[in-house]
């Protein structure tokens, strides 16, 4: 019995690249359920709302963990800073229960491996 097996390099690079994409989306949900957890609370919860994960459509284009309001970014950065009236902040501020500035960075940071292992995972197929 003779067994003929042709297998298609385009068609594996392609698995690849796909699995890859869907990592990436994989990965950036993770990572906004991480932030979650240490993103400022507001009154109203406005900011923790805003979270969303722009996925990636393509192998070229990376999926991003996006908070969008107004003061996302200041209390993400939270550096030092004097006001306009001359009034000291000494920034990385800690938040009610265990929340913090850095929000995204550092759960990114802290998870890194686990991050790359999702990416990874589906980049090899499932």
């Amino acid at each position: 019995m003779k067994v003929q097996q042709t297998l298609s390099i385009g068609d594996v690079a392609n698995g690849v690249l796909v699995g890859l994409v869907r990592g990436q989306n994989k990965a950036a949900e993770y990572l906004l359920a991480l932030s979650s957890v240490k993103v400022p609370m507001d009154d109203e919860g406005t900011l923790l709302a805003s979270g969303t994960v722009n996925p990636a459509t393509k192998e070229d284009e990376a999926a991003e963990v996006i908070y969008d309001t107004p003061y996302a970014a200041r209390w993400h950065e939270d550096q030092p800073l004097v006001d306009s009236l001359g009034r000291r902040y000494a920034g990385n501020s800690n938040f009610q229960n265990g929340r913090s500035s850095h929000y995204l960075s550092e759960p990114a940071e802290q998870n890194a491996k686990a991050i790359v292992d999702i990416i990874r995972k589906e980049a090899k197929g499932g």
